[in-house]
């Protein structure tokens, strides 16, 4: 017979906690009691050199961390709804990130991987399960934080006025960003805060919380990860772009009727499996001019290709479909076909997010503590 043994815990004021052995069974001799006193105090509060205020900050950030943790039922714990990762006693999570940060291409110095971060694409967001009968009407938010600043780069974006209605699992999100590209060497994070829309004035949660992606464990393409909270289950698919540029474009009509775009779909020379659509006459309008901008993070050894489709069903029908394989040295290129003519303008960046060898993100954004902590401002 294998030995048993049973323990009684408890807990003390001083955040000790005592473990005692009462009972142990089997071959072996029954020993004495003995006391086993695990300490779970907070580490970085105990050294003995820190000043009150950096003892503040610390307990600042476990507050808020505290205040961002709800119960997921479907999980069965309690988790973070939202981004609480290195010290956020002072970081504004509903700040906007704001300009493009990202230098023109040739403006980085060769050899250009030394420089270049990763990023993403994003495919799509759909939902893969929910608890409510469809249709459903969506509004909220998903975002993106990525190592530049950590600050909000929206990817949905509605208010309960403006919801999108789901009405089945294989509809996707229409997105409306990222607005530039992500930049990750480690991790970046999505955050979730979709409602929907019930019988009275004020949404119910949805879907609520984050997913991480690391740039070391995550290299799959396309990468699939889920979020499993509220009413729901989400569905995130993406492509990490590894040595990234930032390819922004726009398409306009030279001759033609200004608004026969119909779709538009992206894909890089080195992964035609996975294409983005980027622009959907059904669920968007075409911008001032009739022209459709977009952006696509494509990696450095690999060209952008654009299908600009002029009708529905443009794959059976002969001369409804412009392709246009773009290169960082593609400043703007015009194609023809009768009685259609179409021009595309299409800027070039590195996502160099270090400003030297050994700095990066946005300027002044961490503060190392005495206890361990990075402090994000």
């Amino acid at each position: 017979m294998s030995p048993q043994i049973l323990l009684v815990v408890s807990s003390h004021a001083r955040n000790c906690c005592t473990v005692e052995i009462i009972a142990w069974k089997g071959n072996m001799e029954l020993k004495p009691e003995v006391d086993w006193y695990v300490d779970d105090r907070n580490q970085g509060l105990l050294e003995p050199n820190l000043k009150w205020e950096e003892k503040v900050v610390k307990i600042l950030h476990m507050a808020r961390c505290r205040e961002l943790t709800e119960y997921n039922h479907k999980m069965g714990c309690s988790v973070p709804t939202r981004f609480c990762e290195f010290n956020i006693a002072f970081f504004d999570l509903d700040k906007e990130s704001e300009g493009v940060p990202w230098k023109p291409i040739n403006k980085i110095p060769s050899p250009r991987h030394c420089w270049l971060a990763d990023s993403v694409n994003v495919i799509a967001i759909k939902i893969a399960e929910s608890d409510r009968n469809y249709p459903i009407s969506i509004f909220g938010t998903v975002l993106a934080r990525d190592e530049y600043d950590y600050r909000c780069v929206y990817l949905f974006r509605r208010g309960k006025d403006d919801p999108q209605v789901i009405t089945s699992k294989d509809d996707a999100l229409t997105l409306m960003g990222p607005y530039r590209a992500l930049a990750v060497s480690d991790s970046m994070y999505f955050e979730f805060h979709l409602k929907i829309k019930g019988d009275g004035d004020v949404g119910e949660d949805f879907s609520k919380g984050y997913l991480e992606h690391s740039a070391v464990r995550h290299s799959q393409q396309p990468t699939t990860k889920f979020l499993y909270s509220c009413l729901s289950t989400v569905e995130l698919v993406y492509t990490p772009v590894p040595y990234a540029m930032e390819a922004s474009f726009s398409v306009s009509v030279l001759k033609g009727p200004s608004d026969f775009i119909c779709k538009v779909t992206a894909w890089t020379t080195g992964n035609k499996e996975n294409n983005i659509v980027l622009y959907n006459k059904k669920v968007a309008g075409v911008g001032g001019g009739g022209s459709v901008c977009g952006l696509v993070a494509v990696p450095v050894d690999e060209e952008l290709v654009l299908c600009v489709c002029v009708s529905e069903h443009c794959e059976h029908e002969l001369g409804k479909c412009f392709q246009l394989i773009l290169g960082h040295d593609t400043g703007e290129c015009v194609v023809r076909q009768e009685p259609y003519e179409l021009q595309a303008k299409i800027s070039w960046r590195g996502v160099t997010n270090r400003r030297s060898p050994s700095s990066w993100g946005r300027p002044n954004m961490w503060c190392r503590l005495r206890t361990n902590d990075l402090l994000l401002l």
